[in-house]
């Protein structure tokens, strides 16, 4: 089934997609057939701003989400204008950045999340999540290849500006370190959320998909539920509940899973950044309502999405809710996460994992 067939709940593996013409979503084709070889427009961007340096702004909301997934931006300037060159990130998360593969330096303000070369600062980019559009690379009479997630968003926009090839066919992001490794039928879920009364499946909800996991295949089950450090006291039979945990510590946890299931927010992109000793890392699912599931997700290839009916239509038309004012309630229960059925997520969920 194609990915971008509006279906009452969608499942889609991460990794390309790659589409027939008559099923990509409403983007622009890239003025250069990537795949084919072709090469951006040459400018002298990649000299300039290489020669005078430049920063990053992370996202000026400040959200975990969108500072991760910006890092496509700072991941494109570095492959374009030297990979030797020193960075800096300073910001309130140095403990989680110092966990990133990027080679930089950090220190700590409570300003804004930047990252800058060390020898200027001669040209300042903010990467605002609702700029950039999704890209259509046109690989012959009948399929394309849809670049529709944020970082390879930033990633492209970036090339045309500098002028040159960047190296990343797709899923530019960094990953991030832990020595944990996995543990056998451990799942963790992710109920933090900004925005609890529209981003959030409920502790109940995981909960739901814990028991049937539980009762479809017996096994030694681990499960854990990360929520927020302000979210009401909770006891769930055979779930323990972690609140309020930093993100560098989540990272931990993260490793330790064989999946992870959580809201589209940042903690959930974190756990798909996540990267053990041996180079593997967690399968990572989240659930998508009330954003377009094809825009936020690292686009790595264990990054996998369940969405919503709201969510597949934004995806298809390429919209955004906060650039496009669009309020999902209009939409009535299409964007709502109770509607996805907690034997869907699980049976997605074991076939991933290859339970049974």
């Amino acid at each position: 089934m194609s990915p971008w067939t509006i279906e009452p709940v969608t499942l889609q593996r991460g990794g390309p997609v790659i589409v027939p013409r008559q099923h990509a979503p409403l983007a622009r084709a890239l003025p250069f057939r990537r795949a084919a070889g072709e090469l951006p427009s040459y400018t002298s961007g990649a000299d300039l701003i290489g020669e005078r340096g430049w920063s990053v702004v992370l996202g000026d909301r400040g959200g975990l989400g969108d500072v991760l997934l910006a890092l496509g931006l700072v991941q494109a300037l570095a492959d374009g204008t030297g990979r030797d060159a020193e960075l800096h990130y300073e910001g309130p998360r140095p403990r989680l950045m110092q966990r990133c593969r990027l080679p930089w330096s950090t220190s700590h303000t409570e300003g804004p999340h930047t990252v800058s070369t060390r020898h200027g600062k001669g040209f300042t980019f903010h990467a605002i999540p609702e700029r950039p559009q999704a890209w259509l690379d046109i690989l012959d009479d009948e399929l394309v290849e849809v670049h529709a997630t944020l970082p390879m968003r930033y990633y492209l926009a970036a090339e045309q500006a500098l002028g040159v090839r960047l190296p990343a066919d797709r899923a530019p992001l960094p990953t991030f370190m832990s020595t944990e490794r996995a543990r056998p039928f451990h799942v963790v879920f992710v109920s933090a959320t900004s925005w609890p009364s529209r981003k959030d499946y409920g502790a109940s909800g995981f909960a739901r998909i814990a028991a049937v996991l539980a009762q479809r295949f017996p096994a030694a089950w681990t499960f854990s539920l990360i929520t927020s450090s302000d979210a009401e006291p909770m006891a769930f039979d055979g779930v323990k509940v972690l609140a309020g945990l930093d993100a560098v510590d989540c990272l931990d946890v993260f490793a330790s899973a064989e999946v992870v299931i959580g809201n589209d927010t940042g903690l959930t992109h974190l756990a798909a950044l996540t990267e053990r000793p041996d180079g593997t890392g967690p399968h990572v699912m989240g659930l998508y309502g009330r954003h377009a599931y094809t825009k936020w997700t690292t686009g790595r290839a264990r990054h996998h999405a369940v969405a919503t009916t709201f969510s597949q239509v934004l995806a298809l038309a390429d919209r955004c809710p906060v650039r496009d004012h669009l309020d999902d309630a209009l939409w009535s229960g299409s964007a709502s996460l109770a509607d996805l059925p907690a034997e869907v997520i699980a049976e997605f969920a074991s076939d991933l994992a290859g339970w049974w």
